[in-house]
């Protein structure tokens, strides 16, 4: 047999047809569904067109609002434009081309909002007046929930509370004279510092007057068992802030009212001590504070029965609603506690040139209609003011009564009605106090000075070094 009649013959190749790129397959795909999907395309853009048609004739119909009491903010309003503004901005762009980034970050610190251009101007024009702003703030804050993520511009929401984190705030200088934004260290060190002006302030005091000094927590400190249990405790600092606080306290010796632990055991028990929309303290936290102030006196305070609960309004939204853009736990109430005779004080209060004065503590009729509730407290007629007054005199008509010197921030609005009952009161708020208020210490029938803050206010001012630079060397000078 012939050995090529025994070869077996391969099978000739089947050739495989080509197989197509993802690519091209993915362009038939589209262009099968191209007219099934036209009239969708169409409704989109539509849609989009007329959203944008919308709030565009909406800008120009709805009129400007100045203030937002949502936001508790005035609103920017329409910048003006002239040939000489953008010769200006010009030449200040030129400037910056020309600086470093430590110069820059110096030059614009110190301009503040100065600094920005027409065209900065106009965008947070746009922003601040764009058409039903409170409703999408609104809308924003729910989408943030229904994604789970628990908070809105810095502010979460736990167990119906709207709870800030941390906020410190301004610049500081380097040593080589740069600046830079402050930090949490910055700020306990500002802690520490206000503490140690505040050990001179008490130990230059002559014999009759004594000093304390009462911190009270934020909400985030007092309403620690609220917050969710994934979120980060530590990044609010507030361990830093009150170790050092405590710290310092200890080794100046400095005498101290303790109120967060106090506050934070009521709210835990479920009493009503803070705002759930507003970082302050409600006017039962007031009250517990006076009475840990008087205790610290060797004063009796009056019982929370000495007094009646008088309900001023239920619908308060404060600064962390304002912040947050929304609340779902409901508005807050503010209450009064009244007693007897309660009208019988002059409360005066003095802002420069401007002067309010008050039969009692209360300006009802000023805030009841308006957002800023708050500052029915000791608040003047100028609402921008509120109850944030430059100097706060209160007196009890026809009776002669020690005096008591209160240097506080806005928390020590709602605690002027408890220690009005049992001294005439010198309230400055050194944060817009600029009056040489010396002239107050020269009083016979002074007795004591209460130093009264919030631990955010207190780890983000500096302004006791005002007190402390007018007290010490009053009293310093006296005793020689």
């Amino acid at each position: 047999m012939n050995n090529n009649e025994n070869e077996i013959k391969a099978p000739e190749t089947v050739k495989k047809p080509k197989k197509k790129p993802e690519a091209e397959i993915l362009l038939d795909r589209q262009l099968e569904m191209k007219s099934k999907t036209r009239k969708t395309d169409i409704a989109i853009l539509a849609s989009f067109c007329a959203f944008i048609l919308f709030f565009g004739v909406m800008f120009f119909i709805m009129p400007d609002k100045e203030y937002s009491e949502t936001e508790k903010r005035a609103l920017k309003q329409a910048p003006s434009l002239s040939f000489s503004r953008i010769g200006n901005d010009l030449k200040r762009d030129l400037k910056l081309m020309m600086m470093t980034e430590d110069e820059k970050y110096e030059y614009i610190s110190e301009l503040g909002d100065s600094y920005k251009v027409f065209s900065d101007e106009i965008g947070d024009y746009y922003a601040d007046q764009f058409p039903f702003r409170d409703q999408l703030r609104v809308v924003k804050a729910a989408v943030e929930i229904g994604m789970l993520k628990q908070e809105n511009n810095d502010v979460v929401f736990a167990g119906g509370y709207l709870i800030k984190k941390d906020s410190v705030t301004g610049v500081t200088q380097n040593e080589d004279g740069t600046f830079r934004d402050r930090t949490y260290e910055d700020a306990a060190e500002t802690i520490k510092s206000n503490v140690h002006l505040l050990s001179g302030i008490e130990q230059s005091l002559p014999d009759g007057i004594d000093l304390r000094v009462a911190v009270a927590g934020r909400t985030v400190d007092t309403a620690k068992s609220k917050l969710p249990a994934v979120f980060p405790y530590e990044d609010t600092h507030a361990n830093v802030y009150w170790k050092a606080y405590s710290d310092q306290i200890n080794a100046d010796s400095v005498s101290a009212v303790e109120l967060k632990e106090m506050l934070k055991t009521h709210l835990e028990s479920g009493e009503y001590v803070y705002y759930k929309t507003d970082h302050h303290w409600t006017s039962l936290g007031a009250y517990y504070a006076y009475a840990e102030i008087m205790k610290s006196y060797g004063i009796q305070p009056y019982a929370l029965e000495d007094f009646t609960r008088e309900t001023f309004t239920t619908s308060f939204v404060g600064t962390t609603f304002a912040k947050a853009g929304a609340v779902f736990g409901g508005a807050d109430t503010i209450e009064l506690f009244r007693y007897a005779g309660d009208t019988d004080y002059t409360t005066t209060i003095i802002n420069g040139e401007r002067k309010t004065v008050l039969n009692g503590f209360y300006n009802q009729e000023k805030y009841r209609d308006i957002n800023d509730k708050y500052s029915v407290f000791i608040g003047s007629d100028d609402t921008g003011d509120g109850g944030n007054n430059a100097v706060t005199l209160v007196t009890k008509n026809g009776e002669k009564r020690q005096k008591l010197l209160l240097i506080k921030d806005s928390f020590g609005n709602s605690i002027v009605p408890f220690l009005a009952r049992h001294f005439d009161l010198v309230i400055l708020d050194l944060r817009t106090s600029t009056q040489d208020f010396t002239s107050y210490l020269e009083d016979p029938d002074l007795c004591h000075i209460a130093v009264l803050y919030n631990m955010e206010t207190f780890m983000n001012e500096a302004k006791i070094s005002d007190a402390a630079g007018r007290i010490i060397p009053y009293y310093r000078k006296k005793a020689q």
